[in-house]
């Protein structure tokens, strides 16, 4: 009797210090990601653009990038390719050609505005400086039954990483046609401002009026 008792207890000891030891290696992982998550370098990050979009330095005299400030989670801000700026519109207005809140992006088109020609089409991994404008193909804005209004085409333009809940383009060039049926070619940057903080989105973008 005595011998199956001390059986147990060196089983439930063991059993004891098996879980403990998992226990302590669990708040080892959870502590060192919730130091690394507080502590990382915040991405890279730009500053919403006052004015116009200017050239890249370095990159070729046709490609512009511009900085918009989307971190109200509530209105948008709307882009008009024209003026290379952000502009004062609303959704049923002609004078803008993008629209962003946070990571959402719209066309001036469909169901967001069917008075607009706008809609895209993703191009898929190539080089902004080395795509085409495609003649079809375009995807106008749409209701999905669970995220709302939305592009089709520019709804996933990033990827999260969900352990490190980290924003980053995938870096595909887009044909985007405009509320007056212009196309331009847009690529995303980063969602990040300056300070390291979401919301503001930098894009490429080449645009030739009348094409």
């Amino acid at each position: 009797m005595r011998t199956t008792t001390s059986k147990g207890r060196l089983l439930l000891r063991r059993f004891a210090l098996g879980a403990g030891a998992l226990v302590a290696v669990a708040a080892l992982l959870v502590g060192g990601w919730l130091l690394w998550s507080l502590f990382r370098p915040p991405p890279d990050g730009f500053s919403p653009t006052v004015g116009q979009a200017a050239g890249v330095v370095g990159g070729s005299s046709n490609v512009l990038q511009y900085t918009i400030d989307a971190r109200n989670r509530e209105a948008w801000v709307y882009f008009a390719f024209s003026s290379g700026a952000a502009v004062t519109a609303s959704q049923d207005r002609l004078d803008w050609d993008l629209a962003f809140r946070r990571t959402d992006v719209l066309t001036n088109g469909g169901e967001t505005n069917p008075a607009g020609q706008g809609g895209a089409v993703d191009l898929g991994e190539v080089a902004l400086a080395e795509a085409l404008r495609p003649d079809d193909g375009y995807l106008a804005d749409a209701t999905h039954d669970e995220r709302g209004l939305e592009n089709p085409a520019l709804h996933k333009w990033y990827s999260y990483n969900w352990t490190t809940h980290i924003v980053k383009s995938k870096h595909h060039t887009y044909a985007v046609r405009g509320a007056s049926g212009e196309v331009a070619l847009v690529t995303f940057l980063s969602y990040y401002c300056d300070d390291g903080s979401p919301g503001c989105v930098t894009f490429q973008y080449v645009f030739s009026p009348g094409t």
